[in-house]
This record gives structure tokens, sequence and C-alpha cells, in this order.
């Protein structure tokens, strides 16, 4: 197996003992129970893997809870992630946790967070309450994102319609990966991804099922229309929008998946994932191995996936690193 050197992995989160999840919260789907986390844990599944860093984010953590309520739990969490960082510069990397159905409270949240805490960029949910990232009611926070020229992790949920039309399959069997597609659709045909360019997205899970789509969206958003009133996008500006968002491998190492996933993007914007503690714990060693054994991936390749991209994207973690 080719070794990934300096491993960074950006898809990775944390449960802290002091987060309580509302009853019935749609994510659950069709088990409650959350895995069992710690700090010390990580760090044992990162040292066996030769993982050298981990980015955490909660990315959902304050989006079920409303008004003060929400704010509280996004700053109880960012300063537990930001403590991590602290204890652990060289192991460990932290995403902001916003409470997502609050603009104001996102601004706020998010300024303390980067500014003070000295997080590394920013996470979210591909729909808080069935709005998708795209929609007019977060330009605010995306303009300042923007400007600031923020990193964000968006990591799929499920819609309210969930688990209606699930088969009884868990969320993340299938869902996730749709919800990640309908998030990149948004994002596309609503202009917002090209229009706050100077920001960095990262879509998880080697882009849900969008990879094998492209196509077809190229195809038939340009003979039907792209809805809700929009300007119908040509099938050039589809794909080359679709380009520009960084792609996580978490659940995307088979050699079908790294195909469809490079014949949209170059490896420039490539990104690895395990997804701790999520995930069985077999499948980050399987997932390395896949990079690392894939053909169609030089030696250059697979040191911008192992830390290279990683590094671009979150320039502090990067000088903590000496990368």
């Amino acid at each position: 197996m080719t070794h990934l050197k300096n491993l960074i992995d950006v898809h990775s989160h944390a449960i802290f003992d002091f987060q309580v999840h509302p009853a019935g919260a749609k994510w659950q789907g069709a088990a409650s129970a959350l895995p069992d986390w710690s700090m010390d844990g990580a760090l044992e599944l990162m040292n066996k893997f030769e993982i050298s860093t981990s980015i955490i984010s909660c990315p959902n953590a304050a989006n079920d809870t409303l008004g003060q309520a929400g704010r509280d739990t996004a700053r109880r969490v960012n300063e537990a992630v930001a403590e991590l960082t602290v204890k652990h510069p060289m192991r460990f990397g932290g995403m902001a946790t916003l409470p997502g159905r609050d603009i104001d409270g996102c601004l706020k949240e998010m300024e303390y967070a980067l500014d003070v805490l000295k997080l590394d960029g920013v996470c979210t949910s591909t729909n808080v309450n069935d709005v998708y990232m795209g929609e007019d009611v977060y330009d605010p926070w995306f303009e300042e994102m923007n400007r600031r020229g923020v990193t964000l992790f968006i990591h799929p949920t499920v819609h309210s319609s969930f688990p209606s039309n699930s088969l009884g399959l868990f969320p993340s069997v299938f869902e996730f990966m749709f919800d990640t597609t309908r998030m990149l659709a948004n994002m596309v045909i609503s202009g917002k991804k090209k229009r706050f360019s100077k920001m960095n997205m990262i879509t998880t899970h080697a882009g849900g099922t969008m990879p094998f789509l492209v196509e077809r969206f190229q195809t038939l958003e340009t003979f039907y229309g792209a809805g809700k009133g929009r300007e119908t996008i040509s099938a050039a500006e589809v794909k080359e929008v679709l380009a520009s968002f960084y792609y996580d491998l978490t659940s995307g190492t088979s050699d079908a998946q790294l195909l469809a996933l490079l014949e949209l993007i170059p490896t420039s914007q490539i990104l690895m994932g395990v997804d701790i503690p999520f995930l069985p714990h077999y499948t980050i060693g399987e997932a390395i191995k896949a990079v690392g054994n894939y053909r169609g991936f030089t030696d250059v390749d697979r040191d911008l996936i192992a830390h290279g991209n990683a590094a671009r994207l979150y320039p502090e973690l990067a000088k903590r690193l000496g990368l």
C-alpha cells in the first residue's frame, strides 16, 4: 500500500456530554442512539490509522434549537471544540458551529468563534429546517463568510419528509447522499456558489450522487429550466460551478466513485475524511488503503489529497503543522 503522508482528516465529529438532542429530531431517522466519542478515543483511532490531524465539526448541533438557546448551544460547542485545539494543536483543528435558524446569531457567533476562539472555519448542514443552502435567507451570512474568505464545511442532514420515504433505513445509508445532491444543485442553480466565490465550500461524501448525475443535470436543467423563476444556466456553467466545490472522500473511495469524481474535478479539489465516530472503525483503514492504492493517483495527487489541499483551506492549521 502507498502510504498517505501527514494525513489531515477534514471530516470527523465530536459528541460532547452536554449535548442534548431534541426528542424526535429529524436526523435521528430510524435510530436515536449516538455512538460513543471521547477525545482520547479519537486520538487512539488517529494513532492507529496514522492520521496526523482531524478537523472537528458539529454541523447540526445548534440547528434544532431556537432563539437564545440555539446561540447558547453553539457557544458551548465552539468553546469545547476550541479546547480540543488548545490541548492538542497539532492533532485537532476546529470548525465553528452556528445557530442556523438565527442569521443574526450566526453572524455574532461566527465573529466570536473565528476572531476570539481562532477556530479554523465554519460548518453547517445541507438544509436547516428544510431550507437549503443557496436560499436568499442566508445571504447576509454568506456575504460575511465571502468577505472573510472562510472555508465552509457543508454536512448532510435530512428533510422533514424523512423517514416516510426511507424504506426503514437509517438516513446515512442513502438519504445523506441525496440531501448533499440537492444542496449542490440548489447552490448551482441559485447562483450563490458563483456569487460567493471568495469562500471555499466543502461538500462531503464525494458529492453524494452528483458526480454520477452531472450530465443528466446539465441536460435536463437546460431543457426544463432551473425552476422557481430562476434563469436557466448553461450546461457548461453547471459543470464549472460544481467543479468549484471541494469534495471530501468520506464513504467515497471505491473505484467507481473516484472515477466519477475525477470526471468532474481535478485532484486539487479532493480532501480526505473518515467520519469518526459515525462510521465503523474498520472503514478508516480501508478508505486510506483505497486512496493509497488507486491507480489513477500519482504520488503528487496523494500528497494533495492527504494534506496539501487541506493546508490551503486551513492556513492557520497549516502553520501549526509546518506545512
